[in-house]
Parts: structure tokens; sequence; C-alpha cells
């Protein structure tokens, strides 16, 4: 059975560099979101929502593959804004990865529950930290939007978006690729 994958990426400043992805409580919470015959699958792939459980992926931060994803994702923010202030076709679970940073290094987010309101942006976080101390899980924070690192949302109970995970399938079991790719609208 997968072992769920969180929306972590860590870099440690000093002894060793190293970004640590992982996505997924913040699909615990879009299975809210999932029609019924995906929601099976989805708890065949996340069993559990602790990051204690987490499997933690280590991708190096000159990897060109995932800086490439990230800037993918950037460059495509404005899709992402688009259907974010005017969902069409039932997109939802609107989500989005950051880097977050203080005296103990960085990590990466992902935060839910996104606002968009007189130029400044809002999410609340949705993993445990592993790095850094100045956030915790649940909190609201501002989001920098130079700081946003991936994006994604659930449109028609398919995954748009969160192209950092793509990065990772090289790393994962066939079958594992093969589950997380039935639940993406662009595999």
């Amino acid at each position: 059975m997968p072992q769920p994958v969180s929306g972590r990426s860590t870099f440690t400043s000093g002894v060793s560099n190293f970004f640590e992805f992982t996505d997924t409580t913040v699909f615990m919470k879009l299975l809210n979101h999932i029609p019924p015959i995906f929601l099976s699958l989805g708890l065949l792939v996340f069993p559990a929502c602790s990051s204690k459980q987490d499997k933690i992926i280590s991708v190096k931060p000159d990897d060109a593959e995932m800086n490439a994803a990230i800037a993918r994702a950037r460059a495509s923010l404005p899709q992402f804004w688009e259907v974010f202030g005017n969902p069409a076709h039932g997109e939802k679970g609107f989500s989005l990865k950051v880097r977050l940073t203080d005296k103990h290094g960085s990590e990466h987010f992902w935060l839910t529950d996104i606002e968009r309101k007189d130029g400044q942006l809002h999410g609340i976080v949705n993993n445990d930290p592993d790095i850094v101390k100045n956030v915790k899980l649940g909190q609201l924070i501002a989001i920098p939007e130079a700081d946003i690192s991936d994006w994604m949302y659930m449109r028609e109970g398919k995954m748009v978006g969160n192209y950092t995970l793509r990065v990772l399938f090289k790393s994962m079991p066939a079958n594992e690729v093969k589950q997380y790719k039935a639940m993406m609208a662009e595999p």
C-alpha cells in the first residue's frame, strides 16, 4: 500500500542542503471534493493524515527537474488566479505551496483556505513544520506571492496543478505513481 506523501520541502542552511517534498495533508482536505468512486482510491493512497507518517522524498536544491516544475507552476499562476476568482466547472479545494523561512532554515508548505483580498494573500498552514519554528499546523498566515512554489485545485474530481508532485514520480513505486496519475487532470 502506498505511503502518504505530504506537502513539505525543506532547505537546511549550512550542513546539508536538500528539499523534502511531500504532498498528503492537503489531499485529505481535498477528499471532501472527490466523487465517491475516487474516495476509495484516495483512502488507499492516503491512509493517514498525520505528518509523522508522511513519507519524505529528498530532492537537492539544484535539481533541474524540480526547479523546472516550480518555474512552470509560477509561470501558470495567472491561470490559477483566473480559476480561483471565477470557478466555472466545479473547481474547489484551492491550495498553494509556499516557501517559509526563519532562522532555522526554509520549508515548503501547502496552504489551504486561500484568501485573496485587497492585494493581500492569506492561507492556512496544512502541514506540521519540521525545520521552521515560526508557523504551526492550522495557522492563518500572509503569503508573499514571490514565495509560491506550486498550486493545485480539484476540478470535477481531478487534481489540476501540483507540478512538483510529478517530479517525485521517479522516486515512487509504479503502482503508487499510477494511483496519483489517476487523480490528476493532466498526468
